[in-house]
C-alpha cells in the first residue's frame, strides 16, 4: 500500500466511513493471534492520541531538529494546500510539528516550500547530521509512481533546501517509497516494486556514498520480504533491529508492524509486535524516539483515514520461564546440568545450572529468540531455541555410550543422596550404561570400587563407601546381571585423586566417585 494512492482512491469514492468495530474474526485469525500473544508475552503498548489528527489524513515520517515531520492533506495554519491536477484533490504535503513534553503534537507548519510540489509528497529520511534529506515525490508522468530525491541544507539560502537531485534509484515505471536512513548514516532503506523481488513491494538497502548518492540496492531477503507488500523500514538507534510494516508474515490484517534482529548483516525471521499495537487494518510508519516511546500511523478507526498515535512500551518486570532438563527416553530429570543462554547477538544472558530437580528459571525478554546450550557429563551437548512464548518447557539430553577401555568401563560419576548410600534417580541412567556393556559382553566381570572425599572420619568414610559400592552392586543384580560377574569394595578416603586440606566443591566431587574395573 502507498498512502497517497489509498488517499486518492478514498477521496474519489467521496465518503468517510467510520468503523466502530473490527471485522468479525475467524478461527484461523484467533490461532494467529494466539501465536503472536505468546511471542509478545509481557510486552504492552499503551496507545494515545497525539492531538493533531483530523477528519483527513496524517501520517508520520521522520524527525528534524526536534520536530516531527508528517504527511497531511489537510490545510494547516500558514500553509497553502496544493491540488493534484489529475485528481483535483488536495495533495499530501510535508509539515513539521512541535513535540510536547508528554509526546503530544501541535502547531503544524509547512516544512519546506522548496520541496513542496503540485503532486503528492511521500515519506522522507535524514542523514545523521540532518544536512541531507532523502524524500519521495509522485512522478509528474505517473501518479502511481514515486521517485527518490535528495537535497542539501543551506541555511544561507532562502529556500534552505538546495541542490535537489533525482537519484534515479530504480528503473523508470517502478516506484521508490518510504526511505529511511540508518543511525550511522551508512545505509538507506527503501521500499520498491522493482523486478526480482519476492512480490509486491520489498524492502531494499543501499550504501550511501560520500557524495550523498546511493549505491546498489540489495533485497533484504525472505526473512523480511514476502509475496505481499513490505514498507516503512526503520532502524533502531543501536542499529540492532529493523522495524517495518508488512501485509505478510504472521499477520492480523492489512499492514502490521514487525521487528527483525540484524545479526552479522543478516536479518532474523520477523516477529509481529502484537495486538496492542497492530489492528485488523493498516498500521504503518512505526518510529521510536526512545527505547520505550514512539509514534505509529494507523487507519484502524476509519478505513483510509490515517491518524498519528503515540505509544509507550511497558515490559513486565521479572518475567521468567521455568524449564526442566530431562533424559530424552526416560524423561528422568537431570540435576546440575549446565545451561548457557545467549540472545540473538551472541551475548550471554545466563550461565547457570539446573537444581536438584532438574529445573532452571530463566529471565527472558519478549520478541527475542534465545539460543540455549545444555551440557552434562555423560550426555551429548544440545543447543536449542527458546523464547517467552514456549509452551513446551522441557529440554532433553541424549546419553552418551559408556567407554570401554582395557581395564575399566568409564562413565560419568554416580551420585548418592547426601551422607547416604541410596542411588539418585539420575544415576540409575548411568548404571544402565554398565548394564548395557555387560549384556553385550557376557564373559566380562567387573569390580565396583567406591571412594569418598576426606570430609568426616576415615572410619566413617570407609563404611559409607562400602555401602555405596554395595548399592551399585545390588542395582546391577536387580537389572539381571549375575552376581558371579560382580564384586565390590569400598576404599573410603584412602585413594584421593585430589589430596588437599581445604578442597573445593569440585575437588570433593572428583574424590567422590565409583569406578567399574574390568577383572575378566
Amino acid at each position: 500500500m502507498n498512502f497517497p494512492k489509498i488517499l486518492t482512491l478514498f477521496l474519489l469514492i467521496g465518503t468517510f466511513t467510520a468503523y466502530s468495530q473490527e471485522p468479525k474474526r475467524s478461527e484461523g485469525l484467533d490461532s494467529i493471534i494466539n501465536v503472536i500473544n505468546k511471542s509478545t508475552k509481557g510486552l504492552n503498548f499503551l496507545i494515545n492520541d497525539t492531538g493533531i489528527n483530523s477528519e483527513l489524513n496524517e501520517v508520520g515520517t521522520s524527525f528534524f531538529k526536534n520536530k516531527y515531520i508528517i504527511l497531511s492533506n489537510k490545510k494547516h495554519r500558514h500553509a497553502e494546500i496544493t491540488v493534484n491536477p489529475v485528481t483535483n484533490e488536495p495533495n499530501n504535503n510535508l509539515y513539521c510539528v512541535d513535540i510536547k513534553e508528554d509526546g503530544s503534537l501541535s502547531f503544524p507548519l509547512l516544512f519546506s516550500q522548496a520541496l513542496n510540489s503540485d503532486k503528492n509528497e511521500g515519506s522522507l529520511g535524514f542523514s545523521p547530521d540532518q544536512r541531507t534529506i532523502y524524500f519521495t515525490q509522485e512522478s509528474p508522468e505517473n501518479n502511481q509512481i514515486f521517485t527518490l530525491h535528495k537535497a542539501e541544507l543551506n541555511e544561507k539560502d532562502a529556500k534552505k533546501w538546495t541542490n535537489i537531485t533525482n537519484l534515479n534509484a530504480v528503473p523508470a515505471n517502478y516506484s521508490v517509497e518510504t526511505p529511511s536512513v540508518s543511525p550511522d548514516g551508512k545505509k538507506i532503506y527503501i521500499a520498491s516494486n522493482i523486478p526480482g523481488g519476492f512480490g509486491g513491494f520489498d524492502i531494499y538497502e543501499a550504501p550511501i556514498l560520500e557524495d550523498g548518492t546511493i549505491g546498489k540496492l540489495v533485497n533484504l531477503g525472505p526473512t523480511i520480504n514476502t509475496a505481499t507488500d513490505e514498507k516503512y523500514p526503520f532502524i533502531s538507534s543501536d542499529n540492532k533491529y529493523l522495524y517495518f510494516s508488512s501485509k505478510g508474515h504472521t499477520n492480523i490484517g492489512g499492514y502490521d508492524v514487525f521487528r527483525s534482529a540484524k545479526v552479522d548483516n543478516s536479518f532474523l525471521p520477523a516477529l509481529n509486535l502484537g495486538t496492542d499495537l497492530n489492528s485488523r487494518r493498516d498500521d504503518v510508519a512505526f518510529v521510536m524516539t526512545s527505547p520505550s516511546k514512539g509514534y505509529i500511523s494507523t487507519d484502524k478507526h476509519a478505513a483510509g483515514n490515517f491518524d498519528i498515535l503515540k505509544f509507550d512500551i511497558k515490559t513486565q518486570e521479572n518475567q521468567y520461564n521455568d524449564y526442566t532438563v530431562v533424559e530424552e527416553l526416560s524423561s528422568i530429570a537431570l540435576p546440575n546440568a549446565k545451561i548457557v543462554v545467549k540472545n540473538e547477538f551472541g551475548d550471554v544472558i545466563a550461565n547457570t545450572k539446573t537444581d536438584d530437580k532438574g529445573k532452571v528459571r530463566l529471565q527472558l525478554e519478549p520478541l527475542t529468540q534465545y539460543t540455549t546450550t545444555v551440557e552434562k557429563d555423560g550426555y551429548e551437548p544440545k543447543t536449542t531455541q527458546i523464547s517467552t512464548g514456549d509452551t513446551n518447557k522441557t529440554l532433553t539430553l541424549k546419553q552418551k555410550k559408556a567407554v570401554v577401555t582395557e581395564d575399566a568401563i568409564v562413565i560419568e560419576n554416580i551420585y548418592f543422596d547426601f551422607d547416604k548410600a541410596s542411588i539418585k534417580q539420575e544415576s540409575t541412567l548411568s548404571l544402565n550404561k554398565i548394564v548395557e556393556v555387560l549384556n553385550n559382553n557376557p564373559e566380562m566381570s567387573i569390580v565396583i570400587n567406591a571412594h569418598t572425599d576426606n570430609k568426616g572420619t576415615a572410619d566413617y568414610n570407609l563404611k559409607l563407601s562400602e555401602r555405596r559400592a554395595k548399592s551399585s552392586y545390588q542395582y546391577l543384580i536387580n537389572k539381571g546381571i549375575a552376581a558371579s560377574r560382580l564384586s565390590y569394595k569400598g576404599y573410603g578416603e584412602s585413594q584421593l585423586l585430589n589430596k588437599c586440606d581445604k578442597c573445593s566443591a569440585e575437588q570433593d566431587q572428583t574424590n567422590r566417585r565409583v569406578e567399574f574395573k574390568i577383572i575378566k
